[in-house]
């Protein structure tokens, strides 16, 4: 950066500026000094930003006048509040640098990707929240409560200590849509969709860089990467199809209320191009999930095909979450903890050997690499109840002090101190209703096309009637209550979209595939959905129809009624969708 350019910016600095003004020529500065593309400057600091600039309008994106995210530093941690439940293009692309170029700094120890939980008691509100502070850095909130004098203690404060104590959140919190990527309504009538090469530049690139930023920038080809700190999503909510990315990070924390669902089969799209054509197709494989990796077909198509909605439960015992952490209020308890460890540059214990002149190293290895990050990865698992990798290695360290006769206690050194029935069971088995129903209808997903799928489902529906009533069969009842639901899900999606999702997951489970030629892959197909004059996403978007889905205004968009589906599809059935069509969508 010359003198020339900088001396302009700083003849401004006044102490008389306002906040946005600031901000302004914060930005200004930035851009001169690391080129930073114009998309980052939508992902503001707020630190820098008046309280008016963050303020938001509905859930829909037409009605919004603030950021979708926002930056906060929180001592040597930095937090990305997603303040929308889409963002626009521009903001991706923005938000992708961002967390790509923090993720590179060792003057950091992590990055955490959250919804704003700390207004979550009060529907999602942030007009109190004026800093995007933390919650416990807010004045009147938990740093009143440390106070000796009780009359200082405000009521939002003593609710607030409560619900942090029981783990109960309030009697206003619904269940917050946290993200669904980007709108898709909105892209239609951008008039993205009739320009092949815009749609992939605005749109579908964006979407790909975030995937890459929050996974990691990490290359196959020399096995290494830039970035240095982890990335820790965390998602407290309904998250749906591309904001699957949020929980793709080093860490990935579910809440009791944390769930996904696909939903683009009902827009008349199909996967967004985030890899999980990859990812659903090899369940369990991250962490050696033995239990799971039999049914990872199943969970697929019960995800894709089907939209079932997976909570956290199903989520960490699948691999897709890394962590359960139960109460949303812990993220608090994380980003202070956060605040204390030192940044990644700070974190060796070792000297580096002395140099000696005319002496030559024998190894250029970083003798530290093995300290990095582990204060932080030590932090997430104390806050953790189980995580995705716990059956093995909690049986690796609890094997000599399970109870002998129940296999299920930790022994106590005095028996006669507690009965067997009063101990308390620290490690529970984790039931996922994702895999069992993945394992009961095992033979089902055997079928080789979605029309056969269906046709198996409805011969187990049918068999209800056979069985209802019936002493000792209330089992069979359910599941052919369960396979009259999932067929009901499909019969709402656009055939041609479950017919051209299906073929995604299928040529995502060939040995030579990865993760960029399955997001390749994904890309094609959706842009070739998106671009089919008189397709089911046009009919879709034309329609005004929802997903089934209603988002009350506010910014954590609070799910409390449902809306209508669209069912004008181009095809009756997906026996009328042609193999060729098909394949005329899904190209390599």
């Amino acid at each position: 950066m010359t003198s020339a350019q900088i001396r302009p910016l700083l003849q401004k600095l006044s102490p008389r500026l306002s906040r946005p003004s600031l901000s302004q020529l914060s930005d200004s500065i930035e851009r001169i000094v690391t080129s930073a593309p114009q998309s980052a400057f939508s992902i503001p600091d707020s630190v820098r930003h008046a309280p008016e600039l963050l303020s938001l309008g509905g859930a829909d994106s037409s009605d919004k006048n603030g950021p979708g995210a926002a930056i906060r530093s929180i001592g040597t941690s930095r937090r990305v509040f997603l303040l929308n439940s889409t963002l626009t293009p521009e903001e991706m692309e923005g938000l992708a640098y961002r967390i790509k170029t923090l993720s590179t700094n060792d003057g950091i120890n992590s990055v955490v990707v959250a919804n704003p939980l700390e207004d979550a008691d009060c529907d999602g509100n942030l007009s109190e929240n004026e800093t995007l502070l933390p919650y416990f850095m807010e004045e009147g909130g938990l740093r009143e409560s440390a106070l000796p004098k009780k009359h200082l203690i405000s009521d939002k404060s003593k609710v607030f200590v409560s619900s942090l104590l029981e783990e109960t959140y309030g009697p206003y919190l619904g269940m917050p849509y946290v993200s669904g990527g980007y709108d898709a309504r909105a892209v239609y009538h951008s008039g993205l969709c009739d320009d092949k090469s815009e749609l992939e530049r605005v749109l579908m690139k964006p979407i790909m860089d975030l995937s890459e930023a929050m996974r990691g920038d990490y290359d196959t080809t020399t096995s290494s990467s830039k970035s240095k700190v982890p990335i820790i999503g965390m998602t407290h909510g309904l998250t749906s199809d591309a904001g699957y990315v949020f929980l793709s990070g080093s860490y990935a924390l579910a809440t009791d209320a944390t769930s996904y669902r696909i939903l683009n089969p009902l827009r008349g799209l199909t996967l967004d191009p985030v890899g999980l054509s990859y990812l659903l197709t090899r369940l369990g494989e991250t962490f050696d999930q033995e239990s799971v990796m039999p049914h990872s077909w199943g969970c697929a198509i019960l995800l894709s095909l089907i939209g079932y909605e997976a909570n956290s439960a199903d989520l960490v015992s699948t691999g897709l979450a890394t962590h359960y952490i139960g109460s949303p209020y812990k993220l608090n308890v994380l980003e202070r903890g956060l605040m204390n460890i030192n940044s990644y540059q700070c974190q060796r214990l070792k000297r580096n050997p002395i140099k000696l002149y005319g002496h030559e190293h024998e190894s250029k290895d970083d003798i530290n690499e093995q300290y990095y990050n582990v204060p932080v990865g030590n932090l997430i698992q104390s806050i953790s109840e189980y995580d995705a990798a716990g059956a093995q290695e909690y049986g690796v360290y609890l094997k000599n002090d399970l109870d002998e006769e129940t296999r299920l206690f930790l022994k106590e050194k005095d028996p006669s101190l507690k009965l067997p029935e009063d101990r308390i069971q620290i490690y529970n088995e984790v039931i996922s209703d994702l895999v069992n129903w993945s394992a009961t209808f095992e033979s089902v997903w055997q079928e080789e096309s979605v029309e056969g799928i269906m046709e198996r489902l409805r011969e187990i529906a049918a068999t209800k009637s056979e069985f209802v009533g019936k002493l000792g069969y209330e089992e069979d009842v359910a599941v052919a209550e369960q396979a009259e639901y999932f067929v009901s899900c499909m019969e709402q999606r656009s055939p041609l979209s479950l017919q051209v999702t299906y073929a995604l997951l299928c040529k995502a489970t060939g040995e030579e595939e990865d993760w960029t030629s399955c997001m390749e892959r994904e890309k094609v197909a959706q842009m070739n959905l998106m671009m089919m004059k008189d397709g089911d996403f046009e009919r879709w978007a034309k329609s005004g129809m929802g997903v089934g889905l209603t988002s009350m205004e506010g910014k954590a968009s609070l799910i409390r009624e449902k809306e209508g589906v669209f069912d004008g599809w181009r095809h009756g059935s997906v026996k009328d969708v042609s193999e060729d069509e098909v394949a005329e969508i899904v190209r390599d």
